[in-house]
C-alpha cells in the first residue's frame, strides 16, 4: 500500500470512527440482522459474484469460471434450483476454487494446460473502502495484508460478538483481551467489541513494540486507534506488554476482578488460557467462575481440561482474518471444540485433497464468502483446515438464531500453530529440508518438524533432529528457524518473536518419526481420530 493510499486510509477511519463508535449493535438488533441475512443468502451470494466477480474483469475467479464455462446466468440458475452448498461443489469439481497458497500468492493456479499467476491483492473485494488494516498467518513473503471498512466490523465481528456474549451470559461482563497489538488483529477486536458494546478494560499484549520493532508505521497506527477512540468517548485501554512467561500477571488481573464484580472474561489464544490457569493453580490464584474466549490454534481435549480444572469455562472461537469470525463457540457442545457455523456471513463444504508433505488425504474446508462488506472475495477458498461438520439440535441460544451447522474437531493440515501464531507449512518445509541441512549438517532426512502438545498441555513445534548429524548447539537450532521465520514484514517478526519468547520451539534428538507407509516428511501433521 502506497504512503497515498495509507493517508487516505487513516482519513477514512478517524472520518468514520465517530459513527462507528455512536451506534453500538445491541444483542437484539444483531438477531434480527443474522436472521435477514439468514434468509437471503443465495441473493447476497448472487449480488456478490455478478458485482465483484463478474463485473470485475481483474477477479481470479473471472477466468476460474470463465475457463470453467460457466456465465453468471448458469450460476443463478444452480443457486435457486439446487441451493448454494451443492452449487459450490460443481464448482469445486470444474476447479473452480483456490488452495491455501494459490489465495495467498505463493502458488501459481494451474488448471489443466491453462496457468493463472495472481496476488494476494487481487482477492480484494473491490466493493469495500478501507478503514483498518491487519495480518493473518505469515508467508514466504509478507504475510496476508487484510483491510476491513467498518461496515465489515459491524456485520463480519460485532454483530457475532453481540449475539454470543449475549448467549453466553457475558453481556456487561468485564472483559479484556490478550491479543497482540498490531500488526496483529488486537485493534480490529477492539473496534469490534467496541460496537458491540463490550469495550475491553484492559488489553494485554503478548508482543511489545520494542521487541518486535515493528515500523514506525504500525506504531503510529495502534497509537492512532486506541486515542482517536478516547477523543470519541470510547474507553479504549492501551496495550500492556505481557509476556507468555507472565500468566500471572493475568491472572491476578482476573482474581481480582471476580471479586470486585462477581465475574471476568478473558480472550485470548488457546495455549495462553492455558498458561493463565496452570499458573493459577500453581500460585493459589482463584479465577474460579471465569470464562475464556479463545481463538488461534485448536482447543484440544487436554486443553480444555486444563482450563476447567482451575474453574474456569472455554469457549471456541473459528476465525480467520480474511473472513471474519465464521464460528462461535457451542453451550451445548458434543465435542470439545464445536462451534456453530455463521452461516449468514460464509458457505462452507469440503472436498478431499492430498497433503503432499504431511502423507494423508483430508477433507479440506473451502469457504465462500457472503457478506457484501468481506474483506476478501472468497469463492471454494481453503483455510487450510479439515474437521467434522454436521448440521444437529443442540437447544442453546446461538442455534435459535438459525445456526444449525455445528464445525468440530478442526485441525490445520497444512499449517502449524502454537500461542495463536500460524505459520503455513511450506515455510517449515523450507527450513527443514535446506535451511538446517546447510548450516548444521546431515541432509533432508536428518530432519522433522512435529507439532504436538507437551506435558504441560501446551503446544510445541518439536524439532527432531537425527544423532546422526553430530554434536551441535540446540539453541542454535532454534535462533536459526526463529530467525528464518521472522524475515519480512512486521507481521513476521511479531510471530516468531511470540514463540521466541513462549519457548514454543524445541530440539530432540531423535530420528524422524515415520508415516504408517513408511515414508519419512518434514511435517508430521497425523490426521486427527
Amino acid at each position: 500500500m502506497s504512503s497515498i493510499s495509507q493517508a487516505r486510509m487513516y482519513w477514512r477511519f478517524i472520518s468514520g470512527l465517530r459513527t462507528f463508535l455512536k451506534e453500538p449493535v445491541t444483542p437484539e438488533r444483531s438477531r434480527q440482522l443474522i436472521g435477514q441475512r439468514l434468509e437471503s443468502r443465495e441473493r447476497n451470494l448472487l449480488t456478490l459474484l455478478k458485482r465483484a466477480v463478474y463485473e470485475n474483469r481483474d477477479s481470479p475467479y473471472l477466468r476460474l469460471l470463465s475457463l470453467a464455462g460457466y456465465e453468471y446466468a448458469d450460476l443463478e440458475r444452480m443457486v435457486h434450483s439446487d441451493g448454494i452448498e451443492p452449487t459450490l461443489r460443481t464448482l469445486r469439481k470444474a476447479g473452480v476454487y483456490a488452495t491455501i497458497e494459490e489465495f495467498k500468492g505463493k502458488k501459481d493456479i494451474i488448471r489443466g494446460e491453462k496457468v493463472f499467476r495472481f496476488r494476494q491483492s487481487d482477492f480484494d473485494n473491490p466493493l469495500v473502502s478501507r478503514h483498518i488494516e491487519a495480518s493473518s498467518g505469515a508467508t514466504r513473503s509478507a504475510g496476508t495484508r487484510t483491510d476491513y471498512d467498518f461496515d465489515f466490523l459491524t456485520e463480519g465481528w460485532a454483530c457475532g460478538d453481540a449475539v454470543r456474549f449475549d448467549a453466553y451470559g457475558l453481556t456487561g461482563v468485564p472483559l479484556a483481551m490478550w491479543i497482540p497489538i498490531m500488526p496483529g488483529s488486537g485493534p480490529a477486536w477492539l473496534l469490534s467489541l467496541a460496537k458491540a458494546g463490550n469495550t475491553p478494560v484492559r488489553w494485554f499484549s503478548p508482543v511489545e513494540k520494542s521487541g518486535i520493532q515493528p515500523s514506525l508505521r504500525s506504531r503510529m497506527a495502534t497509537n492512532y486507534i486506541v486515542y482517536a477512540g478516547k477523543a470519541f468517548g470510547a474507553r479504549f485501554p492501551a496495550p500492556e506488554y505481557v509476556a507468555p512467561g507472565d500468566a500471572a500477571v493475568v491472572a491476578r488481573w482476573m482474581a481480582d476482578t471476580v471479586r470486585q464484580s462477581g465475574a471476568c472474561c478473558l480472550g485470548t489464544y488457546t495455549s495462553l488460557a492455558v498458561r493463565v490457569c496452570q499458573v493459577a493453580r500453581a500460585e493459589d490464584i482463584d479465577i474460579n467462575g471465569t470464562v475464556f474466549i479463545v481463538s488461534g490454534e485448536p482447543l484440544t481435549a487436554t486443553k480444555r481440561s486444563e482450563i476447567e480444572s482451575a474453574g474456569a469455562v472455554p469457549y471456541p472461537d473459528y476465525t480467520f482474518m480474511e473472513a471474519g469470525m465464521v464460528g462461535f463457540g457451542c453451550s451445548n457442545p458434543n465435542a470439545v471444540d464445536e462451534v456453530h457455523l455463521a452461516m449468514d456471513a460464509v458457505a462452507l463444504v469440503q472436498y478431499p485433497r492430498q497433503v503432499p508433505h504431511a502423507g494423508t488425504s483430508v477433507d479440506a474446508f473451502l469457504f465462500t464468502t457472503l457478506l457484501p462488506s468481506a474483506p476478501k472475495i472468497l469463492l471454494n477458498v481453503e483455510s487450510g483446515d479439515y474437521g467434522v461438520v454436521e448440521s444437529r439440535q443442540c437447544g442453546c441460544k446461538l442455534e435459535e438464531l438459525g445456526f444449525t451447522q455445528h464445525v468440530h474437531t478442526i485441525r490445520g493440515f497444512d499449517k502449524l500453530s502454537g500461542e495463536g501464531v500460524t505459520f503455513v507449512g511450506t515455510d517449515m518445509v523450507h527450513i527443514i529440508e535446506h535451511l538446517l541441512p546447510a548450516r548444521f549438517g546431515g541432509s533432508s532426512m536428518d530432519y522433522q518438524m512435529v507439532e504436538e502438545e507437551d506435558e504441560k498441555s501446551r503446544t510445541r513445534m518439536t524439532v527432531r533432529m537425527s544423532p546422526d548429524v553430530g554434536e551441535v548447539d540446540e539453541g542454535e537450532v532454534i535462533r536459526t528457524i526463529l530467525g528464518e521465520l521472522g524475515k519480512g514484514a512486521d507481521g513476521r517478526r511479531m510471530m516468531a518473536r511470540v514463540w521466541s519468547d513462549a519457548g514454543t520451539i524445541r530440539v530432540l534428538r531423535a530420528h524422524p518419526l515415520m508415516t504408517e507407509r513408511g515414508k519419512v516428511l518434514p511435517l508430521h501433521i497425523q490426521k486427527s481420530q
